[in-house]
């Protein structure tokens, strides 16, 4: 990676832009140079995602300048942004599932391999194969992108991008990655960089991720906002972690990050959950554990060890051939969420987006969502009680929003990940299966998160819990269930202050 000063290609001077009751950038100056990788961090709501929406042209500055390869420019759309040599990889991602990889990267531009008024598939496959090979993608071009892993669909998406800048005529495109790594396993991880560090010869890349290590390792400048505004900029050679952080959120951590001094003894006697000889083909063998009233129980175990099936069992998403799932005394009536829910049974889905929250309700109504008998006054809903328990939990919560009436979708992801949690801690359930419940938020909401935790164990709530690292379930857990081919290899207990080492782990995982 290198330092060397080099002449702006796009800069940002003084972009501000407003939203109802919120200022989402407030003059805030980003400059980007031939052949980098910048890393662009801050909390959820710091501006990020605003200020990448002005860069491809999805959204419109209130107030500042553009200046693209020394001339002023005005990016009206995004297809406008890629004439100019401008793409984003999002993080949910953009391509059409029921498409070939090779439909995909030429998708709306094949007429530039027509023949005699004919599509040349001879040529595309052609280009496509330089293109993949590019980016170390070795799938069949007709595989179609709902066939292949999310690895496999960023890479297709990076080589699109850099096909569109070439057709476009665009020397150094500049390439803008949105989380690329939440879904990537630690070998494909690698590999993605890799490439990166390749593509930079020819490209400028835009890295934005909460995964703070894989930014200090693998760009070669650290650029900070927070609240809408510059705070700093760093080489990444030689940043550390801790002062990255404090930039971000304006406060140092305190060394016990999960908050272990608060992890409460579950009382032996209750069990809030029981699974017994739970079992479904093709996914996991019999397993039978259970989770004590105020007891966090983390499941662990590699991609396809069976843990998330288990979960799915457990919360009625999924069907199991054999088993039983008891709630709080209750038998769970297979493959029925709404038992599962009614039975006081709640869940923090790895998709909030789609899963866990309505975007086109407010975050009141959202927080409300389950507790509108509780709040009724005679035989209609009290505004007043809605309201009530709304701010309360907002507050309670930490929920950054300009209102109690803002829409979901406007939300950060952070703050859309404690709304579904607030959602949760409202309605007052038995137990709770968090699914990578801190997984695309910023360190400053992973901390929120920790907190709200340990309130659900310390308020009685048993959680079964799926953590996006190893790291994190050996912070939260109580106990520890090591998942291997489906089966269930391992239970290690993690009393405060004597965890088990990840060696001890990971020696069961592998």
């Amino acid at each position: 990676m290198t330092t060397e000063k080099k002449e702006p290609m796009f800069e940002l001077r003084g972009i501000t832009k407003s939203y109802p009751g919120v200022v989402a950038l407030d003059a805030v100056d980003f400059v980007v140079s031939p052949n980098e990788i910048i890393g662009l961090v801050g909390e959820n709501g710091a501006g990020k995602s605003t200020l990448m929406k002005i860069l491809i042209g999805l959204v419109q500055p209130d107030a500042g300048t553009l200046t693209l390869r020394g001339r002023s420019v005005t990016l009206k759309d995004p297809a406008d942004a890629m004439r100019y040599g401008i793409g984003m990889v999002f993080q949910d991602g953009s391509l059409v599932p029921n498409l070939s990889i090779m439909e995909n990267l030429f998708l709306c531009h094949e007429i530039g391999f027509r023949k005699f008024g004919f599509l040349s598939r001879r040529a595309m496959r052609e280009t496509a194969r330089g293109m993949l090979e590019r980016v170390m993608v070795s799938e069949d071009q007709d595989t179609r992108i709902a066939e292949v892993t999310p690895a496999v669909r960023q890479m297709v998406e990076i080589a699109r991008l850099l096909w569109l800048s070439r057709l476009y005529g665009q020397a150094n495109p500049i390439l803008i990655l949105d989380e690329p790594t939440t879904v990537l396993t630690e070998g494909e991880r690698d590999t993605l960089f890799a490439i990166l560090q390749s593509i930079k010869k020819e490209a400028s890349i835009i890295l934005i991720s909460h995964r703070l290590q894989e930014v200090v390792e693998n760009s070669d400048r650290i650029v900070i906002l927070k609240d809408g505004r510059n705070v700093t900029e760093m080489p990444a050679s030689g940043a550390q972690i801790t002062d990255i952080e404090q930039q971000m959120v304006g406060h140092a951590f305190t060394a016990d990050r999960y908050l272990e001094d608060e992890q409460i003894v579950p009382d032996d006697e209750e069990k809030v959950l029981e699974v017994q000889g739970l079992a479904k083909r093709g996914a996991f063998e019999p397993i039978s554990f259970f989770v004590r009233k105020g007891e966090i129980v983390s499941l662990v175990g590699l991609v396809g060890s069976g843990k998330e099936e288990v979960c799915r069992c457990v919360n009625g998403l999924a069907k199991a051939d054999a088993g039983t799932v008891i709630l709080g005394g209750k038998k769970l009536t297979p493959g029925s969420p709404s038992d599962a829910v009614a039975s006081g049974q709640g869940h923090i889905p790895i998709d909030r987006r789609s899963e866990g929250l309505a975007l086109g309700m407010t975050v009141a109504e959202n927080v409300n969502l389950l507790v509108l008998a509780r709040l009724r006054s005679g035989l209609l809903v009290s505004p007043a009680r809605e309201r009530n328990n709304a701010t309360q939990w907002i507050e309670e919560c930490r929920i950054k929003t300009p209102s109690a009436g803002t829409l979901c979708a406007n939300l950060s992801g952070g703050n859309q990940q404690k709304t579904v949690i607030a959602k949760w801690l409202s309605s007052q359930v038995k137990l709770l299966v968090l699914d990578h419940p801190t997984r695309g938020v910023d360190v400053g909401a992973k901390d929120d998160i920790y907190r709200l935790v340990r309130k659900l164990a310390r308020q009685g709530i048993g959680m079964l819990v799926m953590c996006d690292t190893l790291e994190e379930d050996l912070g939260l857990g109580n106990r520890m269930l090591v998942m291997k081919d489906g089966r269930l290899v391992g239970e290690l207990d993690c009393p405060p202050k004597r965890k088990p080492s990840p060696k001890d782990v990971i020696g069961l995982i592998v």
